[in-house]
């Protein structure tokens, strides 16, 4: 015997109405479909079980190949010549709830009123084991379940994009956080009509050496914001989707006032319009998950 009537007990009649959460198959599965359809295609078995008279097809038998009724050449050796039927000489009760395991699939359902050492002794002739093929398919389902290590795009673009991921994300984002804060401060300062000239021309005559930090700051800021749009938009699983983000279209905003001044200044010597300047604000959506964390 296959299991203990104790067993049986425990793991058939006290289990949910069905297992076919566990045995079943998906429904996409052809046979399946097959079996909804009718038999209209499908070649038909018909089995005597103690002089009634069972009609299935060869497709729902063929689903469990390692029990007796799903191996043609096992079940050929009760093959009734004179009729062409299967015959068993065996619970006629129990075989209903056996070929509808078959023709389900994978769905058990003993009626309650039979004996389990009788329900363990049929399944035990038919070579049906239902707490080995529940094993295989849990054992199935945990391997398709094992988590795949990240690749390493995927973890640099995670410790860039997620405070949480490691040490140096939170580091990362706590730069980031603080270039944010840094660039809204300095951007609501130079607006303020009496603090105007402190961001003039940092390389103007004569140097001023507060300036000249003033715009080292600034330069430090937005080159962090590259660097971090940059590496974000290398790791980006799908390139056309990463500009489908508004907050990236955001981010490549705000750094764009700072090349437009260095291209500026190289070719002219001069700065830029002040407006070029206001699009810097276009930062401050991207603070919240940084702030949202840090909080």
């Amino acid at each position: 015997m296959k299991c203990s009537a104790s067993r049986i007990t425990n793991s058939y009649f006290l289990m949910p109405k069905s297992l076919k959460m566990l045995l079943g198959r998906k429904e996409t599965d052809p046979t399946q479909e097959q079996f909804r359809n009718g038999t209209k295609n499908a070649k038909l078995v018909k089995i005597n079980c103690a002089g009634e008279i069972f009609v299935t097809t060869e497709t729902s038998l063929s689903r469990y190949p390692d029990t007796l009724l799903g191996n043609p050449a096992r079940r050929a050796e009760y093959l009734d010549t004179s009729t062409g039927h299967l015959y068993f000489d065996r619970h006629q009760e129990l075989f209903s709830a056996i070929l509808y395991f078959y023709q389900s699939p994978g769905t058990f359902r003993p009626p309650e009123t039979i004996d389990p050492v009788v329900v363990e002794e049929e399944l035990d002739f038919f070579d049906i084991d239902l707490a080995r093929m529940i094993a295989n398919y849990e054992a199935e389902e945990a391997a398709k379940n094992v988590p795949v290590p990240p690749t390493l795009t995927q973890r640099i673009n995670q410790s860039i994009t997620d405070p949480s991921y490691s040490k140096f994300s939170m580091v990362w984002g706590g730069i980031d956080l603080l270039c944010i804060l840094t660039t809204i401060s300095m951007l609501v300062i130079e607006t303020i009509p009496d603090y105007q000239k402190h961001f003039d021309d940092p390389f103007g005559t004569p140097l001023v050496p507060y300036k000249i930090m003033i715009y080292g700051i600034d330069v430090f800021i937005n080159l962090f914001f590259s660097l971090d749009l940059l590496i974000r938009f290398s790791t980006w699983p799908n390139k056309r989707k990463f500009f489908a983000k508004p907050l990236n279209i955001m981010d490549i905003l705000a750094v764009a006032p700072f090349y437009v001044e260095l291209v500026v200044f190289i070719t002219t010597r001069g700065l830029p319009p002040p407006q070029f300047f206001a699009l810097k604000v276009l930062r401050v959506p991207s603070l919240l998950p940084s702030f949202v964390f840090f909080s």
